[in-house]
């Protein structure tokens, strides 16, 4: 079995399939929720749920007794090309932020060593990048073959009709009731990224619970400091 990762790259079990809308990326999620592809690229800007996708791949393979493993690589410090060697014994691997270590000879190859492990294996391999394959910056040419072996999606931020039902939905499924009014209320004081959103249903899902309070724009505001 393989090693435990440590703590700071484990997946949120919140985070899957049912609480992301999809939008225009109708067709990429639909691809994901397959698991039929051993590799899939996804890219786009920040925001648009390149990360929330990735870890939702990885609460379903878990769901259906896999080992999943998620490695985002936003902030480098600390990590070493060497924590790479042994992922090829996991069902599926999901590389976050890939653009930070384009251009690194020594991650390059780590990642090119690993691509083919995983193949070898029949196991997944799905990266995430904010621009597409032909627009980073490697060094290593045969990665950037690799990196073109698959189907290639661009993820598209959510317009407002499309975070609102987010809020509310994600509301609901924590057991609140999020009326349209607060919701944008929201929208209209805080970051609208999917990753944010998200973070911002937990907090207030904590808040109501510890309180016992229905959520309110008066409670909301209160607790979010708005």
């Amino acid at each position: 079995m393989p090693a435990q990762l440590p703590l700071s790259l484990s997946i949120r079990p919140s985070v899957d399939f049912s609480g992301f809308i999809s939008g225009r990326n109708g067709e990429a999620v639909s691809r994901l929720r397959s698991g039929s592809d051993p590799f899939i690229y996804l890219w786009g800007t920040s925001g648009c749920g390149k990360s929330h996708l990735l870890q939702a791949c990885c609460h379903q393979s878990q769901q259906e007794q896999g080992q999943p493993a998620y490695l985002p690589f936003k902030s480098e410090h600390g990590l070493e090309p060497a924590m790479l060697e042994g992922l090829e014994a996991f069902s599926m691997v999901c590389l976050d932020d890939l653009e930070v270590l384009a251009g690194k000879d020594d991650w390059e190859l780590a990642i090119f060593n690993l691509y083919n492990q995983l193949r070898e294996r029949a196991a997944k391999l799905i990266v995430a990048s904010d621009r597409p394959p032909a627009k980073l910056p490697l060094k290593l040419a045969d990665l950037a073959s690799r990196l073109t072996w698959g189907p290639c999606y661009q993820l598209f931020p959510l317009n407002d009709d499309e975070r609102l039902e987010l809020l509310i939905s994600n509301a609901e499924r924590r057991g609140m009731t999020m009326s349209v009014e607060i919701a944008n209320f929201l929208l209209q004081r805080t970051p609208r990224d999917i990753h944010f959103l998200s973070l911002l249903i937990e907090r207030l899902d904590q808040a109501s619970l510890a309180a016992q309070r229905r959520l309110t724009i008066p409670f909301v505001r209160e607790i979010l400091k708005l």
